[in-house]
């Protein structure tokens, strides 16, 4: 089979044939890593499934001119880029807080100054996949969520999440 020149079959060296299956493997092995990879970096691949999802979240003792910021159409920033999610209603109304009155008992009060907002967004996802997300950010009930905007940032809770089918709003 390997003949004196070290060649197989007298038609191609061994070494070189041990090369090129390694080459091959290498580029198959980059490949297949790759394009697994782009289907599942942020597990939202949009093939099966696709739904918008309708979150709504909650921030506490937002000091009022930060509230004001919050409109409607307003896109959602992750890693420093725009995301596809979008505010679809913002309510904001006066902080709740617990206070005493002089026999001790507890009241809920509305605070003077800061504000509570309700937030929904929206965003496109696979709803066949294990984990949610919306403007790349994890999704579940009593989870927290970072709503960062252009202009604003805070902290804040999930209260909801609904999947609705995708309207088609193109006329077709």
């Amino acid at each position: 089979m390997i003949d004196k020149n070290g060649k197989l079959f007298g038609i191609v060296n061994v070494v070189d044939l041990l090369v090129g299956i390694v080459i091959i493997a290498l580029i198959a092995v980059v490949g297949i890593r790759l394009t697994s990879s782009s289907r599942n970096a942020e597990g939202q691949n949009l093939v099966n499934g696709e739904k918008e999802i309708y979150v709504t979240l909650y921030g506490n003792s937002i000091v009022p001119e930060a509230a004001e910021i919050l409109k409607p159409g307003d896109k959602l920033v992750a890693n420093n880029v725009f995301t596809n999610a979008e505010i679809v209603s913002v309510d904001v109304k006066p902080a709740a807080y617990i206070t005493t009155n002089s026999d001790g008992e507890a009241l809920l009060q509305e605070h003077p100054i800061w504000k509570d907002i309700t937030v929904v967004i929206k965003d496109k996802v696979n709803a066949s996949n294990p984990i949610l997300k919306a403007g790349n950010q994890e999704v579940r009930v009593n989870y927290n969520f970072i709503l960062k905007t252009q202009q604003f940032e805070a902290n804040c809770k999930v209260r909801d999440i609904q999947l609705k089918d995708i309207q088609n709003t193109t006329g077709e």
